[in-house]
This record gives structure tokens, sequence and C-alpha cells, in this order.
């Protein structure tokens, strides 16, 4: 009987683990799932003002504005937005300072990390975010068609909005 119950208990136990391993791609998905990442965010490794604002998620969708300040003077800006898809997943679609914007699709979300890829996109294929367990996040983009190793991180603090603007 005791062999029985051990066993049942490890079926159990690989049953939840298995469940803990990120969707594969395609799967549901929720804009809710990511509230995580609303709030305004302070680049660590840039000028005063550099920074993401992400709104909380409404209507099946999260809104961003992004800015890289060098010099006082803003060199790069982007609009983002991640919505849920028709097929109950989500999308991340990227407007970097003025060019096309680009979709990319969910490959990957769990409690504290999403993944997006586009492996058409020359650079980036892929668009990481990811909460630490201090509550600060990264982004990170990566892979190149020329350079699949190529990536970027965007470490962020949290801190309101005032925490972005440039102190006078």
């Amino acid at each position: 009987m005791l062999r029985v119950q051990l066993v049942a208990a490890l079926l159990v136990l690989v049953g939840a683990g298995a469940l803990a391993d990120p969707p594969p791609a395609g799967a549901k998905a929720s804009a809710a799932q990511l509230a995580w990442l609303a709030g305004c965010w302070a680049y660590e490794d840039a000028e005063a003002g550099s920074g993401e604002a992400w709104t909380p998620p409404a209507g099946g969708a999260l809104l961003s504005v992004a800015r890289r300040i060098s010099g006082g003077k803003m060199v790069s800006y982007e609009f983002q937005r991640i919505v849920e898809d028709g097929a109950g997943g989500l999308t991340f679609i990227a407007l970097p300072s003025g060019q096309a914007e680009t979709p990319f699709a969910l490959k990957a979300i769990d409690a504290s990390e999403v993944v997006f890829e586009n492996l058409a996109n020359e650079f980036p294929q892929r668009v990481i975010y990811r909460l630490a367990q201090n509550g600060n996040i990264s982004a990170r983009i990566e892979g190149a068609k020329d350079d699949p190793a190529r990536a970027i991180d965007f470490p962020m603090r949290r801190g309101g909005c005032e925490k972005i603007r440039k102190k006078r």
C-alpha cells in the first residue's frame, strides 16, 4: 500500500512540474497575466529620463512608451503594445523611432517571464521581459539573422513616472 501511495505522490509531483513549464507557442494567454509589467521603469544603465512606462492591462491590452536620453537629448523612442489576439494568445507590437511596426508572437509565458518571437525579423527576433525577485524587471532583445547570439539587455528599476523624468 505504501508503494502505491509513493507512486501516486510521484505522479502528482511530475504532473505539477509539467504544468509549471511555459506553454508552447500559440498557447492561450491574457494581458492580465502581465499585470506585473505595469508602471514606470527607469533604465539602470542610461541617462536620467530614459525608461519605459506601461499601462495596466485593460481591454485585452497593455500600452507602453519608451525613450532613451543621451547628452540631454532623446536619441530613440518606441511605442509598444501587447494585445490579445483572436486565437487566445498575445502579440507584442513594436513601433521604434518611427519605423514600421513589427509584431512578435507569444512563445512562452509564466508568472515572471514572457517571451515573444518573430524569426522573420532581422533584429531582434525575440523580445523578453523578466520580473526579478527584487521587483525590478529586465527587457532583452536577442537573435539576429546574421548573428543568432546578438543580444541587448535593458535592466530597469521600478519608479514613479517622475523618477524617469529628467531632474532639474
